[in-house]
């Protein structure tokens, strides 16, 4: 609850400072605190040190949300090539979801051979491996001259944007809606678990749904975006895949298991595919000079579906099994992210942007 605290705080501030010094410098900053946070649970574990590396660990993230994107999409404006943004970052989407697989698979091995020391250096040396990236990316293309644009003029130009431009307005709280659909995946081994699969199963299960996320990503980029229809439809389909993966958990038995994890693995495919198609749309449709801070306000929104998401679920399952918790959980939220993506119109025509 402290790193979602932290990031909550952190993440338009940290937008709004994107779109006024180097982006590259912000995202360097945030892999040293990224690299800290492990080196701290390495170095001190014990609660207090815990707690400090979920702190350093939400303000890495929050530094590097909407940064990152910001970066991204204007380097390729710069070089006429704002029109394959959609397909650079689902790659980017889709690597990062198999590096988190093979990080899975490596913990148990890394386990047995030295313990939690073992799996702390790997993190850390992965996380210096991070580091040094964003330390060797090329320089900009152009640079705007920002020494007039101060930060709460950043700040308030975002926040406006969002305010005053409702398909962009739609499309923040239709992938706020979707987050938290995709949250549950917290939860993933305990529904399997209801479901009546044995741990041993569960880990397959759960590599499972991390392939369907791989494809979900991976597919969001090898088409043009899709049309609020589409998104709306989508959005129904994952829904409705949730809910009926919700009642065959509910049965217990082998083949109902089964057919639990096919159909969660699949409606997890589609909001994952949803929600990248959505974080594409939601860079073509700023305007304005405050990328960053606006693609901010979208994660504090997204936070907040996640940690409603989380809530609910964390609750009811005290009464409830998980299955059933899912069923309830997912209906609000994927009618909500219907009607909204139904409603988040078309992308702005590409036009030439200046980079920072």
């Amino acid at each position: 609850m402290l790193w979602s605290l932290t990031a909550f705080v952190c993440e338009v501030p940290s937008g709004a400072l994107a779109d006024i010094v180097s982006r590259r410098l912000l995202l360097g900053i945030s892999g040293v605190l990224y690299l800290a946070c492990f080196a701290s649970w390495l170095l001190v574990p014990t609660y207090g040190g815990f707690l400090l590396g979920f702190v350093l660990w939400g303000v890495s993230s929050s530094l590097m949300s909407g940064t990152f994107e910001a970066l991204l999409y204007d380097e390729l404006a710069s070089a006429g090539a704002q029109a394959s943004y959609n397909l650079v970052r689902t790659r980017a989407e889709t690597a990062a979801v198999a590096a988190i697989a093979a990080g899975m698979l490596a913990a148990g091995p890394l386990i047995a051979l030295g313990g939690y020391r073992a799996v702390g250096l790997a993190s850390v040396a992965v996380a210096a491996v991070h580091l040094g990236l964003t330390a060797v990316l090329p320089p900009a293309a152009q640079r705007e001259t920002v020494a007039e644009r101060r930060y709460l003029q950043h700040l308030r130009e975002g926040l406006s944007e969002v305010g005053r431009t409702p398909a962009l307005r739609r499309t923040v709280l239709a992938i706020a809606a979707i987050v938290a659909l995709v949250g549950v995946d917290e939860y993933f081994s305990l529904f399997f678990a209801d479901a009546g699969l044995r741990p041993g199963w569960v880990a397959v299960a759960m590599a499972v749904t991390a392939l369907a996320q791989g494809i979900g990503t991976w597919t969001a980029g090898r088409r043009a975006l899709p049309g609020p229809r589409v998104v709306s439809w989508l959005t129904v389909l994952g829904g409705c895949a949730f809910a009926l993966g919700s009642i065959a958990a509910l049965v217990r038995d082998g083949p109902a298991a089964v057919g639990a994890v096919l159909l969660v693995a699949v409606a997890y495919g589609l909001v994952t595919n949803v929600y990248v198609a959505q974080e594409n749309r939601l860079q073509h449709q700023i305007s304005g000079r405050s990328r960053a801070t606006v693609t901010s306000v979208s994660g504090v929104l997204a936070e907040v579906g996640a940690i409603t998401s989380f809530a609910l679920v964390g609750g009811l399952a005290h009464w409830w099994s998980v299955p059933l918790v899912l069923l309830v959980v997912a209906v609000p939220f994927t009618v909500f992210g219907a009607v909204a993506g139904g409603r988040s119109g078309a992308p702005r025509p590409e036009v030439p942007t200046v980079v920072r």
